[in-house]
């Protein structure tokens, strides 16, 4: 097991886990949404490929309408 935080919240996962996996787990629509680890944007294209490792730190963040 690693730690990771998502949106500052401390979180136990598997070694081999993805971004696309935590996305699932977290049960978050992939819709409007944008996801950055370690301060850098991970491209929805990848996000099967990214392993998350030991203290990454995962933004998730909702597009919203406003004005």
């Amino acid at each position: 097991m690693i730690h990771i935080k998502v949106n500052d919240a401390p979180k136990k996962i598997a070694e081999t886990t993805t971004l696309e996996e935590i996305i699932k787990e977290l049960d978050i629509s992939v819709n409007g949404i944008a996801v950055a680890v370690n301060e850098n944007i991970v491209s929805k294209a990848t996000w099967g490929n990214k392993t998350l490792t030991e203290n990454d730190e995962v933004l998730i963040i909702r597009a919203t309408q406003g004005g």
